[in-house]
């Protein structure tokens, strides 16, 4: 049992480290952001479409998701008598889209992030109703890595378990971690 669990420690090892250094990562990003000089490029730009693809907001972004070549998942639609206004996201670009219906025209105002930005934005992501495949993949990918590193936490402590003249400063580690990250799970909380 012990070569078996061995063997699978590693190999979660090797498999999901990267995926927790990505996480790590995007973390210190989060943190640090406001110290970071971040660029984001923005352009603007106004297209022309008939008044048949602007019927319903889902048509009007699907008619400039084919023609713009547009990219990511629909949201924040709003529609009044006179404007359509929606935003087609994806990690790291951002398409605001408004429509006046009296002159036909889109106005398509496109905000484009760096790296470590995006490795944000793919941070808090989350669910797997995306319209982009990779997105969605990224999300199954995630939740696999998660619960890789949550089997490779367990066979960790089952080795450590094993080895009986380890297991006192293990299990003061081991409990000094748990304290650490239940105190600051609260404390995240309560600010």
């Amino acid at each position: 049992m012990f070569q078996l669990m061995r063997n699978v420690h590693l190999a979660l090892g090797l498999v999901f480290t990267t995926m927790a250094m990505i996480f790590a990562l995007s973390s210190l990003v989060i943190i640090y952001r406001p110290w970071l000089n971040q660029s984001v490029e923005e352009s603007e730009r106004t297209v022309r479409l008939e008044s048949d693809a602007a019927s319903t907001p889902r048509a009007l972004a699907l008619a400039l998701m084919r023609s713009e070549n547009l990219a990511g998942t629909l949201t924040q639609v709003e529609q009044e008598p006179a404007t359509i206004r929606f935003r087609i996201y994806r990690p790291g670009t951002e398409f605001r889209i408004e429509y006046a219906r009296s002159t036909q025209e889109a106005t398509i105002k496109t905000k484009r992030w760096g790296v470590l930005e995006t490795l944000v934005q793919l941070h808090v992501n989350h669910g797997f109703w995306h319209e982009l495949i990779s997105v969605n993949a990224w999300s199954a990918f995630s939740l696999l890595s998660s619960i890789g590193l949550l089997l490779l936490g367990a066979t960790g402590i089952y080795l450590w378990f094993v080895h009986h003249e380890e297991r006192l400063i293990g299990g003061s580690l081991l409990a000094v971690g748990l304290i650490y990250g239940l105190t600051t799970l609260v404390l995240t909380r309560l600010a």
